[in-house]
């Protein structure tokens, strides 16, 4: 019973989250929650660089929450090299929390 509300918890988590528009002429999009067997759950997305220049240095941190709305916890995945006009950088952000809901809070560059 447990499994199959927590997979029902992270459809509904990944199903809220939509595509975002960013700083820095990036914008974020297919975002899904999965929960791993070892107990982890990984987000995903795409970032994209719609810009005309590189951008360097690159990090996402996502909000989780539960299912009240109180935030219990952060993500963050990062891309060190640079992301070229025209490229796209796939999110991988792993967390020990279980949470009903997540946005992208923010997207930093160096």
């Amino acid at each position: 019973m447990k499994k199959p509300l927590a997979c029902l918890l992270l459809m509904l988590a990944a199903a809220t989250a939509a595509a975002q528009s960013l700083p820095y002429g990036v914008s974020i999009d297919n975002l899904a929650a999965t929960r791993q067997a070892d107990g982890m759950s990984v987000i995903t997305g795409i970032v994209a660089n719609h810009g005309d220049k590189p951008v360097q240095g690159l990090s996402v941190t996502f909000v989780l929450y539960d299912a009240q709305g109180r935030e219990v916890g952060r993500a963050t995945d990062r891309h060190d090299a640079a992301l070229a006009p025209g490229a796209t950088w796939q999110v991988h952000a792993a967390t020990p929390h279980t949470f009903a809901r997540f946005t992208a809070l923010d997207i930093k560059a160096r």
